[in-house]
């Protein structure tokens, strides 16, 4: 009987470094969507929840099938389909329960916890179903210690991305800040840590059985290419709109507050413009006007309180003619 071998394993640089600009873009996007969710209300918040679910669900499991065409086996290696898919509703879900906390108007210790560890369970499932889609003449071999490591890695960095898109996420700035982009960096150089611990965790050894791969395809280089420059593609254009949206969202608050500003105003002023109408009833002998209450008040009074005008005393003609010839008469 044939011992079975460990087959050596090589990773490709290139596709290495491929794999974590994707985690960076899905990061930035997170960061953005996370903001783009909490500014929105209504059935507009459910649509940025779930195209910034599938558009951060697809970033990450692009990161990682990119990163299992970088780990190079001597043997041929197939995927089950239906497999794949599952392991990309599971990085979706994952992503929609991040944008959901993240996205909340306070985030407590109890949400962050719950959060951090259904996203991380979200993201390390991902993980290993997709390891489970292989389909390759060869034993699988796991180390329990460090699958275990690679779960609490996968919590430990959900908590830090959580943190990271509740308090960068919500910035309404027009462009990224240093903050945010730190932010992304850390969490884009975290995510694929996860699934490189991950891919430590197993050996593989040779088998003599032939492998039945039903609905399994290969995944070459180019293909793995592929993916990756149409995920970059949904994530650069993700961002894309949640930055245009971000900046429409401020011109029009911006207009609104102008508006806003422009009618407390007008209204200041109209309340400041009096006007006399109608008909003023004054009594003939004092020359006093009837109030709106009944009373009777003095012309000047009345006409300063519904009026901006002001008066400025002195004589008319025919009153200067009469009181010079008063004072005529009374000279000696």
């Amino acid at each position: 009987m044939m011992s079975s071998a460990t087959l050596p394993c090589r990773y490709d640089a290139g596709l290495v470094v491929l794999s974590v600009v994707i985690a960076l873009l899905a990061s930035g996007a997170a960061l953005d969507l996370a903001g783009r969710v909490t500014a929105a209300r209504g059935r507009v918040r459910f649509g940025w929840l779930a195209g910034g679910a599938f558009a951060m669900g697809l970033g990450i499991w692009a990161m990682h099938y990119t990163g299992m065409e970088a780990y190079v086996l001597p043997v041929p290696v197939l995927y089950h389909v239906p497999t794949v898919a599952l392991s990309l509703l599971a990085a979706v879900i994952a992503s929609a329960i991040a944008l959901f906390v993240a996205s909340r108007a306070r985030l407590g210790g109890a949400a962050v916890l719950v959060g951090s560890i259904t996203m991380g369970v979200g993201i390390a499932s991902m993980h290993y179903i997709g390891m489970a889609a292989m389909r390759v003449p060869a034993v699988m071999h796991w180390r329990v210690p460090v699958v275990a490591l690679s779960i609490a890695v996968a919590i430990a960095i959900s908590f830090v991305a959580l943190r990271f898109a509740f308090l960068f996420g919500h910035n309404d700035a027009r462009g990224w800040t240093s903050r945010q982009l730190g932010a992304a960096i850390v969490m884009g150089a975290a995510i694929p840590l996860m699934h490189y611990i991950g891919m430590a965790a197993v050996t593989f050894t040779t088998r003599a059985e032939p492998v039945a791969a039903p609905a399994a395809v290969g995944v070459t280089t180019l293909g793995s290419l592929a993916v990756a420059g149409v995920t970059a593609t949904v994530l650069g254009v993700a961002i894309l709109v949640s930055v245009v949206d971000r900046r429409l969202t401020n011109e029009r608050h911006r207009a609104e507050l102008q508006q806003a500003r422009l009618v407390d105003e007008l209204t200041a002023a109209l309340t400041q413009v009096k006007a006399l109408r109608g008909l003023l009833p004054l009594c003939a002998q004092c020359r006093r006007v009837r109030t709106e209450r009944g009373s009777w008040e003095q012309i000047e009074s009345y006409v300063r309180a519904h009026s901006l005008a002001e008066f400025s005393h002195g004589l008319c003609p025919d009153c200067e003619l009469r009181w010079q010839a008063e004072m005529s008469r009374m000279a000696p």
